[in-house]
């Protein structure tokens, strides 16, 4: 009985359920530590792949979602979006050690409440994990400006057209380039969450491309839009 009144006393009433999620081992290592020691949660679930952190987003929705924004298995965002398009409110803090000029305004597009520099010290994400859940916004980032659109330069598209990818891939990258992320994009076609994600390397590799938006670029241009 003594001990259970010393684990009842651990969490305050009320405290919050947390989900981690970071593919850098020892980064999360610190940053679980110091959210329990901070926030006392009743639940701190930590994962090192975006996958298992959304299949326990959607097992049992948690308060605050505090993830990376590039993981090994898939993009933060994508994860965001499917929690949302499932409905999920979680609240979400969005980590990077990249910051770009475009990222806040498109992470708030997204329903984001909080986004952290990784560069910054430890205090800085418990500054915006407070402040979300207490029903505020927290982005901190030093982000390099916009370049002017009037110098700005996109990519060169590849010369290939459409014949360069097979009937199958043509598919695929139509419903990408509407904005369909894979798991959707494999319930349309009737495929594998993997085996669309293996048609979009293959896609991206054959024209010689490194982002989805050059390859909507290419698929307008080529009337696969």
């Amino acid at each position: 009985m003594r001990v259970l009144n010393l684990a009842m006393a651990t969490n305050p009433p009320n405290a919050p359920r947390f989900v981690l999620v970071d593919d850098t081992a020892t980064f999360r290592g610190l940053l679980k530590d110091a959210l329990q020691r901070r926030f006392q949660p009743a639940e701190l679930l930590d994962f090192g792949d975006g996958r298992a952190a959304l299949a326990a987003c959607l097992a049992a929705p948690p308060d605050l979602l505090i993830a990376d924004l590039y993981l090994r298995d898939m993009d933060g965002r994508d994860l965001v979006r499917e929690l949302r398009q499932r409905g999920i409110a979680t609240r979400v803090v969005m980590l990077t050690a990249h910051p770009e000029a475009r990222l806040p305004a498109e992470l708030v597009s997204l329903g984001v409440a909080g986004f952290v520099d990784k560069n910054s010290p430890l205090e800085q994400i418990d500054r915006a994990v407070q402040c979300v859940l207490d029903g505020g916004m927290f982005f901190s980032a030093t982000v390099p400006p916009p370049v002017p659109s009037s110098l700005a330069s996109e990519p060169p598209l590849p010369r290939l057209g459409a014949e360069a990818l097979s009937g199958r891939e043509q598919e695929v990258v139509r419903l990408v380039a509407r904005g369909l992320v894979s798991k959707e994009v494999a319930e349309q076609l009737g495929l594998s969450t993997r085996t669309v994600e293996k048609h979009r390397a293959r896609i991206l590799a054959k024209l010689g491309l490194h982002d989805v938006p050059t390859l909507v670029r290419w698929c307008l241009r080529n009337g696969l839009g």
